[in-house]
């Protein structure tokens, strides 16, 4: 019964340790390209804000106190191409589309 215990905690310390590994892969660091953060404080609620980072993530929204509009890009894995979302929230709720860039 202790043979089958050690077997099974060592067979689970070696999965984490290969776990961690595929993990390690390394990826470039992404550093900011971009970044816009507008406010209005006058009670309308205005704003705007723009991010962009070296690794192809990028987001802008922009709105009100009655709702927001944006987009955001997300860079395609393995030569997949991009993902465009653009959404628009406001009184009659989250609308998405999402299509290839």
């Amino acid at each position: 019964m202790l043979n089958h215990k050690l077997f099974v905690c060592i067979s689970g310390l070696l999965l984490a340790v290969l776990l961690a590994n595929v993990n390690a892969i390394e990826e470039p660091e992404a550093t900011l390209i971009k970044e816009v953060n507008e406010q209005n404080l006058n009670g309308a609620g205005l704003f705007k804000s723009q991010v962009e980072v070296t690794n192809g993530i990028s987001q802008s929204s922009e709105g009100d106190v009655n709702g927001i509009k944006g987009e955001y890009l997300l860079p395609g894995r393995d030569g997949e191409p991009p993902v465009r979302v653009t959404y628009r929230a406001d009184a009659s709720g989250f609308h998405a589309d999402v299509h290839e860039a």
